[in-house]
């Protein structure tokens, strides 16, 4: 029973960065409303590469949730490839652009609960592929 809830947990969470990358791709001011002025120059300074590799992460995310809803081995490589995703661009934000010096202590948050979700559903891939929840 438990593995039912926590694939529709992450697939919630996923559903939900999913939207927020859609919101994105269509209406880039819905995000770039609330930004402070230097917020606004580190969003208008990614590189070209940064939005792409943030739509692997939240659709390969999406799509490990679908495949643990049927119960498929695919969720596990979907989820590595999400994982990785994440983590290039968690070190862009951190390490290369500067904008972990200028965000808030919630955006801070965030950044650090996406990488511990992926890592997560990684693990959860993980031992369902080990324990033949998923096949």
């Amino acid at each position: 029973m438990w593995y039912w809830a926590v694939t529709v947990l992450f697939l919630l969470w996923n559903l939900v960065g999913l939207s927020f990358f859609v919101a994105e791709m269509n209406d880039p001011a819905l995000i770039t409303a609330a930004l402070s002025l230097e917020e606004l120059a580190a969003y208008n300074d990614r590189p070209w590469w940064y939005l792409p590799n943030l739509g692997i992460a939240v659709m390969t995310g999406t799509l490990a949730c679908v495949g643990f809803l049927f119960k498929r081995k695919f969720a596990l490589r979907f989820a590595l490839v999400s994982f990785v995703a994440i983590c290039i661009s968690t070190f862009y934000n951190i390490v290369i652009s500067g904008t972990w010096e200028i965000v808030d202590t919630v955006d801070k948050g965030l950044t650090v609960l996406v990488l511990i979700m992926d890592l997560l559903l990684v693990l959860f891939a993980r031992m369902s592929v080990k324990r033949g929840w998923i096949r």
